[in-house]
């Protein structure tokens, strides 16, 4: 991994242009016991983990989906409101990181849309990808990634051999393998990485990650997470 005077030379990128469609409601807006909703404690995780970072982008599915998270952080009901945010000090006030929004140009294939949309913004970067699945994922488990990555693109890998394919970091070689792939109609994630000889590793603790897919999934997560706040 690269780095600068100020950590990991990543851009942040949170996936949310899903349909849902398992769950019956937009994912990204569901509410956490926090207080913040999903979308806002997604954009949290990311931060703590690359706090450096000027800025994070959102791969969107429609222009739609950017004026519900723009109205949602400009209330005073989002955690992640200026007046809501802790200052560090006196001489510096609180503030999040600039919010850049991609919109999937293609959304018939999956997660690639939004890959392809920030391959597009920037095809020299590096992307620490996050899907807008995983409520029980920390910064630690992020930054476990940013120490571990090589190669071309890095994700973890539970014990039975499943890739979690949108917790990673991709690198601009493989995301342009994935733009060909999709070229000729492959836009699977999965084969482009077995493809380029990814890296695969272990997290560190297994209730890093716990899918919500379903609302059965939420709520089994909302438990999880209830009794580790408890």
């Amino acid at each position: 991994m690269e780095y600068t005077s100020t950590g990991p030379n990543l851009k942040p990128l949170l996936l949310i242009g899903g349909k849902s469609t398992r769950m019956g409601t937009p994912k990204h807006l569901l509410p956490l016991p926090s207080r913040l909703l999903h979308f806002e404690h997604s954009l949290s995780t990311i931060h703590s983990a690359l706090p450096s970072a000027p800025a994070i982008y959102i791969s969107v599915n429609s222009p739609s989906q950017i004026t519900a998270i723009e109205s949602r952080l400009k209330s005073p009901e989002s955690p992640l409101h200026p007046s809501n945010l802790k200052p560090h000090d006196h001489d510096h006030p609180a503030k999040f990181p600039e919010l850049k929004f991609l919109i999937d140009e293609q959304q018939d294939i999956g997660p690639a849309a939004g890959l392809l949309a920030a391959f597009k913004e920037d095809m020299e970067a590096k992307w620490m990808v996050l899907g807008c699945d995983y409520p029980l994922l920390p910064p630690s488990a992020l930054q476990q990634l940013v120490l571990e990555f090589e190669g071309k693109v890095t994700c973890f890998e539970n014990e039975e051999g499943f890739v979690e394919l949108l917790i990673g970091i991709w690198g601009p070689e493989v995301l342009g393998v994935l733009e060909e792939n999709v070229g000729r109609g492959k836009s699977g994630l999965n084969g482009v990485v077995r493809d380029v000889g990814g890296k695969l590793v272990k997290r560190l603790r297994e209730g890093w990650i716990m899918g919500t897919n379903t609302r059965g999934e939420w709520e089994e997560a909302m438990k999880v997470l209830g009794e580790m706040n408890g």
